[in-house]
């Protein structure tokens, strides 16, 4: 799974560089910033957030490993990082769907690969967060017996 988190890592920097550039260089051309322009732009945000859960989150890793601590996130950027990976998904389908109720789907071309991209990557997105979620809560939860364990200890030795 950290190969996986190291890869989404990578491809939201290249997202986040490349949706930021598109939205400066329409807003130069449109001299506005409303429809895509601001689109895009949200989007690049979000995936800046994204950018910041992948590096904190990054020190979870290997996911079996219980005795370290772990920095927690606010549920904020868990949000922030779910809604990135729907966005993505929706996107993803929002550029397929109407190409194949048309009859335009062809699957060699560069929409068909693009939004299959954007489908795998938001899937994977919400996969690898449900699984370092589950994490989490095990580890939030093994914590707190073992405190209690320690508690009782404390109490009976006294």
């Amino acid at each position: 799974m950290k190969l996986v988190k190291i890869g989404l890592l990578i491809f939201t920097i290249i997202i986040t560089v490349l949706l930021f550039v598109f939205s400066y260089v329409m807003y130069l051309d449109l001299r506005s910033f409303q429809g895509a322009v601001s689109a895009l732009f949200f989007l690049a945000c979000t995936s800046s957030f994204s950018i910041y859960f992948h590096i904190k989150t990054l020190r979870y890793y290997p996911l079996f490993i219980f005795g370290k601590t772990i920095e927690e996130l606010t549920k904020q950027y868990w949000a922030l990082h779910i809604s990135f990976g729907l966005i993505n998904l929706l996107l993803g389908f929002g550029i397929l769907i109407p190409k194949i109720i048309n009859g335009t789907f062809v699957m060699y071309s560069f929409s068909a690969i693009l939004s299959i991209c954007f489908i795998v990557f938001g899937f994977v997105t919400l996969l690898e967060t449900y699984k370092l979620n589950r994490f989490v809560t095990i580890y939030k939860r093994r914590r707190e017996q073992h405190e209690e364990i320690e508690n009782i200890k404390g109490v009976n030795e006294s």
